[in-house]
Parts: structure tokens; C-alpha cells; sequence
């Protein structure tokens, strides 16, 4: 079981990943800078999802643990990713955004899925 200041954190980070990407790219085609509302409002929404996450952790076993859990996992890792992409220039072409997704939602499933069964 992880501690819920990181279950706080990483849930903060991917629902403000995803939250914020949503927004952006709905609104790409009717406003020109549309990432200076997605941003706001994913940074909102992010802080109040990890609040509730901080405040629920504790309570929650098995398989709602493991979903928290594995759900915390994936915008961390993909922030991991994209750092080693952007830092490490021989990584660009196998670290595409698709192949960062994919291991970030994959490396939350593993997480979902260990966590579930462990208790």
C-alpha cells in the first residue's frame, strides 16, 4: 500500500494531465491559446482530485485501492517519460507521445492490478 501523500500527488498529476489535455485540445480549433484555459483549469481540478484522494486513501481497500493506486500511476510515469525523452536526445524516436501513453497507462494496470490482489 503506497502512502497517501504519493497516491495524492500522482492522482493531482494525471487527472490534471489528462483534465488539461482534454480542455486544450477541445478548444484548439475556437481559441487560439487554448492551453492558457486548459492549463488553469486542469490545475484546478488536479488539487481538488488529489485533496479527495489524500482524504479517501486510507479508507479504501482492495479492489478500490488498487484502481486509486494504479490510477496514481500513470501521470507520474508519464512525466518520467517525457523527461527522459526531452533529456536524452537518442530516446526521441522510440519515446514517441503514443508509446509514453501506453506504457504510463499499462505501468498503471500492473499497479491496479498488483494492488488489488495483494490484500
Amino acid at each position: 500500500m503506497a502512502d497517501r501523500r504519493l497516491v495524492a500527488v500522482g492522482t493531482a498529476t494525471t487527472t490534471f494531465l489528462v483534465v488539461a489535455g482534454a480542455i486544450t485540445g477541445a478548444l484548439e480549433s475556437r481559441i487560439a491559446f487554448s492551453v492558457l484555459v486548459g492549463l488553469p483549469i486542469g490545475m484546478l481540478v488536479g488539487l481538488l482530485a488529489g485533496l479527495v484522494a489524500y482524504r479517501a486513501s486510507p479508507g479504501l481497500r482492495g479492489v478500490r485501492r488498487g484502481l486509486l493506486d494504479g490510477f496514481a500511476t500513470v501521470g507520474p510515469t508519464a512525466l518520467g517519460l517525457f523527461t527522459v525523452r526531452y533529456a536524452i536526445a537518442s530516446t526521441r524516436g522510440l519515446l514517441s507521445g503514443r508509446v509514453v501513453m501506453v506504457v504510463a497507462i499499462l505501468a498503471g494496470v500492473m499497479v491496479a492490478a498488483i494492488e488489488a490482489t495483494s490484500e
